[in-house]
């Protein structure tokens, strides 16, 4: 009989954690994106940045 704890083990866990990696990667992109589509043109203008 296999436990709980052997049966995630292997790619499985492999895949989980990449998955969770890529998961929070969006997170904080759309994080930068929602901040930076608040900010006012002369605010990204301050940062070199425009719009488009």
């Amino acid at each position: 009989m296999t436990t709980t704890s052997t049966i995630r083990t292997g790619p499985r866990r492999s895949f989980l954690r990449r998955l969770r990696a890529a998961w929070a990667a969006r997170r904080v992109r759309r994080a930068a994106v929602r901040e930076l589509q608040a900010m006012s043109e002369h605010e990204l203008k301050d940062l070199g940045i425009g719009r488009s």
